[in-house]
């Protein structure tokens, strides 16, 4: 596959676990434990994918996307929310979030969901 994820989630066990599933997929899989370290290391790096929680310490999901979404280097990169908070798909979905999953999820839901806001999109094509 090739792809690079960027996993931001403040639990190490559900980024630990995360990872091994991607990896076992042939992605390239980058972890932060919450949103600020997730915006440093987007200073340097252009992942195809972020994985993100929205509840985290320090700055929370909605405070990253508005910050990634004002980042013209990341105009292209697709934000998957997980969270274990349905009512946060509004906000989500306001930041332009390609898909918004709730936590638990099946390995197979989340390999699915990548694949499918990582298959180009029309515009992609012109």
């Amino acid at each position: 596959m090739g792809y690079s994820v960027l996993i931001v989630d403040d639990d190490r066990e559900l980024r630990t676990i995360y990872r091994m599933i991607l990896e076992r997929r042939s992605y390239t899989v980058f972890e932060a434990g919450n949103g600020a370290e997730a915006l440093k290391f987007l200073m340097n790096q252009t992942p195809d994918v972020i994985v993100m929680d929205m509840l985290m310490p320090m700055l929370g999901g909605e405070a990253v996307m508005q910050r990634i979404r004002q980042m013209p280097a990341l105009k292209d990169t697709r934000i998957v929310v997980l969270t274990a908070y349905p009512r946060f798909q509004q906000s989500a979905l306001a930041f332009q979030a390609d898909s918004f999953l709730v936590k638990p999820i099946k390995p197979d839901e989340l390999v699915r969901t990548l694949a499918g806001v990582l298959e180009p999109k029309p515009e992609d094509d012109a």
